[in-house]
């Protein structure tokens, strides 16, 4: 990885474990200022300590517009600015559509599509004022899928979603100079995806990826440092499938 460039405000959701962690890690790696918000207060905290320093740990649940504006106030507070912003955090429901109810599908597309809502509209103003900035946002095969290797319709059209608010924030946003991308992953092994991942499972869904292997967090956080960074200076409103060759079956 790169880490020749200067140090950036970063701003990552569902930052507590897996992806999210991964990618924070990565940006910290690289010397920049990251800022982790999750619902987990615990968790967060823990992931903050471990990565280093160069984090901060900010309890606020996505989904919740008042603690998404307290935390992104904290932060453009401290800083004056927030120049990456990584919409990750998310929810995952797996099975047929009848499977999942009224309540799940609520909580699924408060923190899938809301919980995006909400950073964007507390990001973006201060990024289009400054003429500066990059969103990448976590979507899923699913989207193009219609539900992918574990996640049912539901959360496929959750995903679908982010990737069609990807393409219409760049449109907007591209003349202030704030580039906005996606990644699709395939299906990585997190604790968000693990209670689907029974050995049958796993046996079963391996063969529907050419590379024969899960995704590692670590992989969709190098895409999203690249997604963010100047040599991706002239990419937006893009969604790169990180998948192992899963669309390609």
């Amino acid at each position: 990885m790169d880490t020749n460039v200067a140090s950036r405000i970063v701003v990552v959701t569902g930052a507590a474990r897996g992806i999210g962690a991964a990618i924070a890690a990565a940006f910290a790696a690289a010397g920049d200022r990251v800022h982790l918000l999750d619902r987990d207060a615990q968790a967060v905290h823990e992931c903050a300590q471990r990565i280093g320093t160069a984090c901060s740990a900010h309890v606020a649940d996505v989904g919740i517009e008042h603690e998404v504006r307290a935390a992104i106030g904290t932060v453009l507070g401290a800083h004056g600015r927030i120049d990456v912003l990584v919409n990750n955090a998310g929810e995952i429901a797996s099975g047929p559509f009848e499977g999942t109810d009224a309540a799940r599908w609520e909580s699924m597309l408060r923190t899938n599509l809301s919980g995006l809502f909400h950073c964007v509209q507390a990001v973006a103003p201060a990024m289009r004022t400054r003429r500066a900035g990059a969103i990448v946002n976590i979507a899923s095969v699913s989207a193009e899928r219609g539900g992918g290797a574990v996640g049912n319709v539901w959360y496929g059209a959750t995903k679908a979603a982010v990737v069609a608010a990807t393409k219409g924030l760049a449109r907007e946003l591209g003349p202030h100079a704030v580039r906005v991308n996606a990644i699709s992953p395939g299906l990585a092994r997190t604790a968000l995806t693990e209670p689907y991942l029974d050995e049958a499972t796993q046996s079963r869904l391996l063969g529907r990826f050419p590379l024969g292997r899960f995704a590692r967090p670590e992989e969709i956080a190098r895409l999203a440092f690249f997604l963010a960074s100047d040599e991706a200076g002239y990419l937006t409103g893009q969604t790169v499938a990180l998948d192992g060759g899963f669309l390609a079956t």
